[in-house]
């Protein structure tokens, strides 16, 4: 039995396409969600860990796509309960005419970065309580005095100045 191959023009391939959505790892649940963004030192959009949701690449005639990442790994540790980790990647994308020999593509490859973000909850120690409350006493208490002192000197000048011994 003989096996036709299938022949194409490849000047009639159209690449368009929308991502609908392209993370990596397991997509943290709402609470975790909420405590990553409260304890990530940079902030969390909503696109945080899926760069390219809900974007369309429109082709140019004979045109390929490429899509570089880039994954960040950030683990979580809070004071309570389990630690997780989280994706984060930063992609680029480019639109490109291709040569005559190739095809028209849409690529996606990613790398691993050797960096990992590490996020870590720490407790308050109950010495810094007392350090806190110690300096707010102080800062009141020399504020209290510098008024005084202030009270004290003009009550001293308008003393002066109704008994006539200004000078």
């Amino acid at each position: 039995m003989k096996q036709e191959g299938l022949s194409f023009d490849s000047a009639d391939i159209e690449i368009s396409h929308t991502v609908h959505q392209f993370s990596f790892g397991n997509r943290p649940t709402l609470r975790r969600f909420h405590q990553l963004s409260h304890l990530h030192p940079t902030g969390l959009g909503n696109d945080w860990n899926d760069r390219l949701k809900g974007q369309t690449f429109q082709a140019l005639a004979e045109s390929s796509h490429e899509h570089y990442m880039q994954l960040i790994l950030t683990t979580v540790e809070p004071l309570y309960g389990d630690g997780y980790d989280a994706y984060d990647y930063t992609v680029h994308s480019h639109n490109f005419v291709r040569d005559d020999s190739g095809v028209p593509s849409a690529k996606f490859t990613y790398q691993t970065t050797a960096m990992q973000i590490v996020v870590k909850e720490l407790g308050k120690r109950w010495y810094h309580f007392l350090t806190t409350t110690c300096a707010i006493i102080g800062g009141v208490f020399t504020v209290c005095g510098i008024l005084d002192g202030l009270h004290f000197s003009a009550m001293k000048v308008i003393k002066k100045v109704e008994l006539g011994k200004q000078g």
